[in-house]
């Protein structure tokens, strides 16, 4: 075995090396330049594919029926892309070399772009870059030029690692990977797991960026009895957690953001004149 070759199978013929892999993820960066709406990711998945195909397919005839394979529609989390595009490199070596996987390899991607869409969604989209990106913006709120150095180190050490490494991952492993990962349910305990890091993040960054006080006053006899000082004292910071869950409610009935960031404004300033909410 050549110097830098993956070991995938024992079948003598066309083997693929890391460099291959390599190339085949840099060129998986640029997935989404090319997205339509008629085969979304499908021209960035050839391109990433095009110099594993040249190799695998001196054949012209061969060449183009593999090319045209992965010009069918094609749509997951960019993220995501990268197992797949592993998984389907290991195919289609072992298609160059005598096995017939031609039917199966669409049926692979169309297979997994759903449920892999979804774990890309929520754990990278959802969690993962809110996450980092909350942690990076308290920083900038105290005063530190690191809270965005903060943000693009995680994020980018996270995505461009996991892409990096998921590709020569989903080669070795191919198919099997998705056995194990369903039979262990790792995806839910990832997915869950990832939720209840995300709900207490998002309880601490609600409590210390969410500011909201009134300055009422109740006269009973002598004692002056202050609303703010009543309500911390059943919840500490419990008009801004009102306010985050109306938010959330509002945004789960499909309100447009925008809507509700001008009825904030409006309800702030009127409450304001009121004298209810502190200046």
């Amino acid at each position: 075995m050549e110097q830098g070759e993956v070991k995938h199978t024992e079948n003598a013929g066309i083997k693929l090396t890391k460099k291959d892999l390599t190339s085949a993820f840099w060129r998986s960066l640029f997935d989404m330049s090319s997205i339509n709406y008629e085969r979304f990711q499908a021209l960035g998945f050839l391109f990433a594919m095009t110099p594993i195909i040249k190799k695998l397919y001196p054949n012209r005839e061969q060449r183009s029926a593999a090319m045209k394979r992965h010009l069918l529609m094609f749509n997951t989390n960019p993220v995501m892309i990268n197992p797949i595009l592993g998984t389907v490199i290991a195919m289609e070596e072992q298609n160059a070399n005598g096995v017939d996987t031609t039917d199966a390899i669409n049926d692979v991607k169309v297979g997994l772009m759903g449920p892999t869409a979804g774990i890309g969604d929520s754990l990278f989209w959802g969690t993962l870059r809110p996450i980092f990106a909350g942690l990076g913006a308290a920083l900038a709120l105290q005063g530190s030029y690191f809270g965005p150095v903060l943000f693009l180190l995680l994020w980018n050490v996270i995505y461009f690692g996991f892409r990096y490494l998921s590709v020569p991952y989903g080669y070795r492993v191919g198919i099997t990977m998705l056995r194990e990962a369903k039979k262990s349910n790792l995806v839910q305990k990832l997915s869950q797991g990832a939720s209840v890091l995300g709900l207490m993040v998002l309880g601490v960054l609600v409590a210390d960026w969410i500011s909201i006080k009134t300055p009422v006053v109740f006269n009973a006899g002598q004692t002056v009895i202050k609303l703010q000082a009543v309500l911390d004292g059943i919840v500490p910071n419990l008009m801004p957690l009102l306010a985050f869950v109306a938010l959330v409610a509002l945004l789960r009935k499909r309100i447009n953001p925008n809507k509700l960031l001008v009825g904030i404004f409006v309800v702030a300033l009127l409450l304001s004149l009121v004298k209810f909410l502190a200046a």
